[in-house]
C-alpha cells in the first residue's frame, strides 16, 4: 500500500507535469506555425518525437531491475522543466523541433513519466485493484489539462500564446519538487505475488500471441487517434473557421469527459474485467473519429470531444491493468507499463507521419474518415482476438476478496481451492 508522503509526491508530481498537455493540445501546433513551422514539418516533428519515446521501454526494464524509479522519474522532470524554459527562448526551427521532441505530449519525457508513475502505483497497488489504483492516478491527468487549458485561454487572449508558457515554466519546475518527496526502498524478490500467467507457463511472455494482438491492437489506436489530436485545432481554424480562444475548448470538453469517467472505469475494471471496458473504448474512439469528419461548425466539434476523453479514460486504465495482468508480477511492472507507452509510441509516431503525407491530398474531413476506418479494424481486433484476464473469484463466501482476481491458474483447470 502506498504511504501518504509517496501519494503525496507521485499525484503531486504527476498532476503537475502532465498539467503542461493543457499547452501542448490546443497550442503547441499553432505556436510552432507562427514560428515558422509547415504542417508537414510539424507532422515529421511529432513523429520523430513518437520514435525517441521508445527509450521508455528499456528505462521501464532498467527500473524494474534496480527496483528504482525515482532517479528516472527526476531526470525526466527536470528534462521538461529545462525544455519548457527553452522553448519560449528559442526560435531555431532546429532547436524547437529538438526541444519539442522533449517536450511534447508523447515526447520522451512525458513517455517515461506515464510509464514510470504507472509502475509506482501498480506495484504499490493491493491485489485485485491494480485498475482501480491506476484510475486514481490517471484522474490527475486531465485535472491538470483542463486548469491549464482554461487559464492558457484566457492568457492568449489577453497576452498572445507564447506567454503560456512563462507560468508553464514554474509549474513544470513544481512537478521536479513533488517528485522529490517519493521514498523507495529496493523491491525484494522475496515477497512477489504467486501469479504465474497461462503465456508465461506455456514457454515466456514473447511467444504470447494474445499479448502480441493486444499491442497491435493498442497500435492501431494511436495510429488513429494520434493525428486526431495533432490535426484538430488546424481543422477548427481552417476549416471551421474557430478562433484561437475557442480551440482549448475542445480539450477541456475532452478532458472533463476524461476526469469524470477515468476513476469508475477503474473500479470498474476490478470487477467486470478489462475486455468490455475495452471494447467500448475502441469503438467510441472509432466513432469519435468519424463525427469529427461530419461536424459542420466549431461547437459541434467541441461538444463531440467528450467522447475522446472517454475512449481515452477507457483506454488508459484497462490496457494498462491487461498487460500488467498478463505478465503476472509486480516485480515487472515497468516493463509492463513500458509495454503499453511503446505501443502508444509506435502509434503515435506511425499516425501522424502517415497523416502528413495524405493530408493536403484529402483535407481534414478525408483524413479524419480515413483515421475512422483505422479505429474500426483495431475494434474488431479487441473483439474477436482479446481474451479476459480476469475471472469471477471462486471464494464467493468471502466478502474482503476483490469480485475479479487475475486470470492465470483458471486457463489451465487449476483453480486453487479457497481457504476456510
Amino acid at each position: 500500500m502506498i504511504s501518504m508522503r509517496n501519494r503525496i509526491g507521485l499525484h503531486g508530481a504527476y498532476f503537475l507535469g502532465m498539467a503542461g498537455i493543457g499547452f501542448t493540445l490546443p497550442y503547441l501546433p499553432l505556436y510552432l506555425t507562427r514560428e515558422g513551422l509547415s504542417d508537414r514539418s510539424i507532422g515529421f516533428v511529432s513523429t520523430l518525437a513518437a520514435l525517441a519515446s521508445l527509450v521508455q521501454y528499456p528505462v521501464g526494464i532498467w527500473s524494474d531491475r534496480l527496483a528504482r524509479r525515482k532517479p528516472f522519474l527526476l531526470v525526466a522532470f527536470g528534462t521538461l522543466a529545462g525544455a519548457t524554459f527553452l522553448l519560449r527562448r528559442d526560435h531555431n526551427p532546429f532547436l524547437l523541433g529538438v526541444l519539442v521532441i522533449l517536450f511534447a505530449e508523447n515526447g520522451v519525457c512525458r513517455a517515461v513519466v506515464e510509464s514510470l508513475t504507472g509502475a509506482v502505483a501498480s506495484a504499490s497497488a493491493p491485489l485485485g485493484e491494480t485498475a482501480s489504483a491506476l484510475g486514481a492516478l490517471r484522474f490527475w491527468k486531465p485535472t491538470g489539462i483542463v486548469l491549464m487549458a482554461l487559464a492558457g485561454s484566457w492568457i492568449a487572449r489577453t497576452q498572445g500564446i507564447a506567454a503560456i508558457l512563462v507560468p508553464l515554466i514554474v509549474i513544470q519546475s513544481l512537478a521536479f519538487v513533488f517528485v522529490m518527496f517519493l521514498q523507495e526502498s529496493p523491491y525484494d524478490a522475496g515477497v512477489r505475488r504467486d501469479i504465474t500467467t497461462s503465456a508465461q507457463r506455456a514457454g515466456g511472455t514473447w511467444n504470447d500471441a494474445a499479448l502480441w494482438t493486444f499491442i497491435l491492437a493498442m497500435v492501431l489506436f494511436h495510429v488513429a487517434n494520434a493525428p486526431g489530436g495533432l490535426y484538430l485545432s488546424l481543422h477548427m481554424q481552417r476549416s471551421l473557421g474557430a478562433t484561437d480562444s475557442m480551440i482549448p475548448y475542445a480539450f477541456v470538453m475532452s478532458m472533463c469527459a476524461w476526469m469524470v469517467v477515468v476513476r469508475p472505469v477503474g473500479v470498474l475494471a476490478d470487477r467486470w474485467g478489462r475486455r468490455p471496458l475495452l471494447i467500448a473504448a475502441w469503438a467510441i474512439m472509432s466513432l469519435r473519429l468519424a463525427l469529427a469528419a461530419l461536424a459542420t461548425t466549431p461547437w459541434q466539434l467541441i461538444m463531440n470531444q467528450s467522447l475522446d476523453g472517454v475512449a481515452n479514460a477507457m483506454f488508459a486504465v484497462p490496457a494498462a491493468a491487461w498487460v500488467t495482468d498478463r505478465l503476472g508480477d509486480p516485480g515487472r511492472a515497468g516493463e509492463a507499463q513500458a509495454i503499453v507507452g511503446t505501443s502508444l509510441v509506435l502509434g503515435s509516431a506511425i499516425g501522424p507521419a502517415a497523416s502528413a503525407l495524405v493530408v493536403d491530398a484529402v483535407g481534414y474531413r478525408g483524413l479524419f474518415l480515413i483515421l475512422a476506418g483505422v479505429g474500426a479494424v483495431a475494434t474488431l481486433v479487441i473483439a474477436f482476438f482479446i481474451p479476459e484476464t480476469l475471472v469471477l473469484s471462486t471464494r464467493l463466501d468471502d466478502r474482503d476478496a476483490p469480485a475479479l482476481q487475475p486470470l492465470h491458474a483458471s486457463t489451465l483447470g487449476d483453480v486453487p481451492a479457497s481457504s476456510s
